[in-house]
């Protein structure tokens, strides 16, 4: 933890605390608190980051799937960030599902807003372009998916799209061969954010990841684990990626900085997919009590 820190002295426990380690979430609410904004509280948690969060939409839903999506109006997204920035200002931002093109541009005008000041100009924003839940519900129209590309991208010190998101945003299909997920990680680039993870899925075995570093891609494996209890894996990793880089120091290395995040990202979950608790009788969410750093 590069942080400074002070210890604590609760009872009998003595407890580190980073004092600036401050995150703020962007995003929408599942009630079976696996994925969302409680995925990624509890991700911010688990890593001594205190976490704040701004509701972008409410769902009705579980693991069996999403029954009903109910979105805020841009207007009031905007006053919930303008409160949060206003009084506790986050080391570092990440933004996940957010519901309609409305509040996409509501977003990304307070973010260019926000970076306008010195003490915000080195807060990290993560954006996990949510737009297929899970169970594969769509979950923005087209609208917003360009909203995403022009308003939001620009402002993203890294985006976090699965294949099936990257396929989306890019307009075609991606193939199967690690040099078209490199092919299109270079074409997300493209798009405006400072970095790319595309989380390509199974590959040869394991889990793919690309991830764009410096001025070249690497590729990043993980075992595959034989499971459906995965819900809110996305989620986490993204919240991990926003935890990591508030609980590092605005004085790093930018690039080491960002690539020590991932990593630690990519484990963290990977371990909590491993174990994950089997809850609920769907896609049931990943042992996020494990969400914390692993070597």
């Amino acid at each position: 933890m590069n942080d400074s820190q002070s210890n604590q002295e609760t009872g009998d426990r003595e407890v580190k605390i980073a004092p600036h380690a401050i995150a703020l979430t962007i995003s929408g609410s599942d009630p079976s608190g696996g994925a969302g904004l409680q995925a990624d509280l509890k991700a911010f948690q688990q890593n001594g980051v205190y976490g704040m969060s701004v509701v972008t939409l409410l769902t009705v839903q579980n693991t069996l799937g999403v029954g009903r999506v109910e979105t805020m109006s841009g207007e009031l997204v905007g006053e919930q960030i303008d409160a949060v920035l206003a009084d506790i200002p986050p080391r570092a931002i990440k933004t996940g599902s957010v519901g309609n093109a409305e509040v996409i541009r509501c977003i990304g005008a307070k973010l260019a807003t926000m970076r306008q000041t010195v003490t915000s100009a080195k807060c990290p924003i993560v954006v996990d372009p949510v737009m297929i839940s899970k169970h594969g519900d769509s979950l923005i129209d087209d609208e917003a998916v360009a909203a995403y590309r022009e308003e939001l991208f620009p402002h993203a010190d890294i985006i976090t799209p699965n294949r099936f998101e990257a396929e989306r945003l890019l307009g075609r299909k991606i193939g199967s061969s690690v040099d078209d997920f490199l092919e299109a990680t270079e074409d997300l680039l493209d798009l405006g954010p400072a970095n790319v993870l595309l989380k390509a899925g199974e590959f040869d075995g394991h889990q793919m990841h690309v991830y764009t570093e410096g001025e070249g891609l690497v590729t990043i494996a993980v075992d595959r684990y034989d499971t459906t209890h995965t819900h809110g894996a996305g989620c986490s990793l993204s919240a991990m990626i926003a935890a990591r880089l508030a609980l590092s120091s605005p004085e790093d290395d930018e690039d080491v900085r960002m690539r020590e995040a991932v990593d630690s990202a990519i484990a963290a979950v990977n371990h909590a997919i491993h174990f994950a608790p089997k809850y609920g009788n769907g896609s049931g969410p990943i042992e996020s009590r494990l969400l914390h750093f692993v070597d």
